[in-house]
């Protein structure tokens, strides 16, 4: 499954080698090559099978979004992790850390990660990820991480990076990566990859859904996404849940500061995205 968050390094390029000799990048190299076929572009979200649990109040929800919605889709361990210690160029998913993205290797061997592995790769329309996320990975993808374009939140700008499958555009503020990779994704999601640019996401609002895949395992250190937010308090509608052997899926829709306080949805979603602790920020 490509991406998967931060730093999240995941990408459709993607091989099951395991060797250590040569470190993580051995096993990120080549392309989903035990997965590449579950990747034939169904259009769905992934979330389709049947014994999948989806409240009936959510069953519209991508009827009523007319824009790109903005997904934080990570995979964790159950302890919350999501990368392990000592993430570099060598350990792209730090220490242990590709551990979590075992159910992806195997998704071939099971209909329900399948699906979601399709429906991202098919769903994804633009990228925004931070510029660790981006100096780690970059070596690993050769390419950009989907096939779309690609905003890179940095202090220190670079020049356009073409690549085959896209462009790498380096931009300084969070609402300029937004507004840009929502104009580029047209209809289609866009995708963030990086535990900093996730929490600079939700900090200002600009997050719609969050999707989650627990990995069966304790990681007992690493990097975790969901800190480093104040004391915002966050609420969230379930949308959906899947499982399969190897990991469960679940999938939320983050609820408006105006609808978690009155229980009433917003009229215009442009104007939903709003912060719940302050009305900008910059990249961390």
């Amino acid at each position: 499954m490509p991406c998967l968050v931060g730093p999240i390094l995941i990408g459709p390029r993607i091989s099951r080698s395991r060797s250590m000799v040569d470190g993580q990048r051995t096993a990120w190299r080549g392309g989903l090559r035990r997965a590449s076929h579950v990747l034939e572009p169904p259009h769905c979200d992934g979330y389709g099978v049947e014994h999948l649990s989806v409240p009936d109040a959510a069953a519209s929800l991508d009827e009523r979004v007319a824009m790109a919605r903005v997904l934080l889709d990570v995979t964790m361990s159950l302890d919350g992790f999501m990368a392990g210690p000592d993430v570099s160029v060598e350990n792209p998913m730090g220490v242990g850390g590709l551990r979590l993205h075992e159910w992806i290797f195997n998704a071939s061997s099971n209909e329900v990660d399948a699906e979601i592995v399709r429906g991202v790769q098919a769903g994804t329309g633009a990228v925004v990820l931070g510029r660790r996320t981006f100096d780690v990975g970059i070596d690993v993808w050769n390419d950009t991480p989907f096939p779309a374009p690609c905003f890179v939140l940095t202090h220190e700008p670079l020049a356009e990076r073409v690549e085959k499958s896209g462009t790498f555009t380096f931009v300084t503020d969070v609402r300029d990566a937004f507004a840009r990779a929502t104009a580029a994704a047209g209809d289609r999601d866009v995708r963030l990859m990086g535990a900093a640019v996730g929490q600079q996401f939700l900090a200002v609002g600009l997050v719609d859904e969050i999707r989650v895949q627990i990995a069966p395992v304790l990681l007992g250190a690493g990097s975790r996404l969901f800190e480093h937010l104040g004391n915002a308090h966050i609420e969230l509608e379930r949308l959906a849940t899947a499982d399969s052997p190897h990991v469960t899926h679940l999938r939320y829709r983050v609820r408006s500061l105006h609808e978690a306080q009155t229980g009433l949805p917003e009229e215009d979603r442009a104007e939903s995205r709003q912060s719940p602790l302050s009305p900008g920020i910059g990249v961390s």
